[in-house]
């Protein structure tokens, strides 16, 4: 198991998504033999999803992993889930910061990406409330989900919100 999916889980888990979950680890189940000790211990978990979160997080924090390619993945995650129609832009934007914040604080963050899925909630409001006009929010929305291309603050507020 490595740790970018395990940490993937965690933050997916801590945000109160369970899709996949399960299917995730029964394939590491099936096909461990003998199982590492971070699936044992995740499959004594059950459904203690809080227990899971723990588990999660303390095989995470014992090595480096890369946050660029956890941020991609739950991208990915939320790009996939907004095109099948799983999710709503509003839900999508909410689930940007969940992870985000998640994950930790703007100024702690090593990628762009990670900053872009933190503030897409307040650019989201500043489009809802006329201060930025939404055919920019939705340039930057759907760069963003689709492509993985950080927001980019000064195009998107430029004359804050005069076209």
């Amino acid at each position: 198991m490595n740790r970018e999916d395990a940490y993937c889980f965690k933050i997916r888990l801590m945000c109160g998504l369970r899709e996949g979950y399960y299917e995730w680890l029964e394939g590491y189940l099936n096909s461990e033999a003998p199982l590492s000790e971070i699936v044992l211990n995740l499959s004594l978990c059950g459904s203690d999803i809080n227990k899971a979160i723990s588990c999660l997080h303390s095989f995470c924090m014992e090595q480096g992993f890369d946050e660029s390619i956890v941020c991609e993945k739950l991208r990915l995650f939320l790009r996939d889930s907004y095109h099948t129609g799983c999710l709503s832009k509003d839900d999508a934007v909410a689930y940007m910061y969940r992870f985000a914040n998640a994950h930790g604080v703007p100024g702690d963050f090593e990628s762009a990406a990670w900053d872009s899925m933190y503030y897409m909630d307040d650019y989201y409001s500043l489009a809802k409330t006329g201060i930025i006009p939404w055919e920019r929010f939705d340039c930057a929305f759907f760069s963003f989900l689709n492509d993985g291309t950080p927001i980019d603050t000064n195009r998107l507020m430029n004359h804050f919100g005069q076209e």
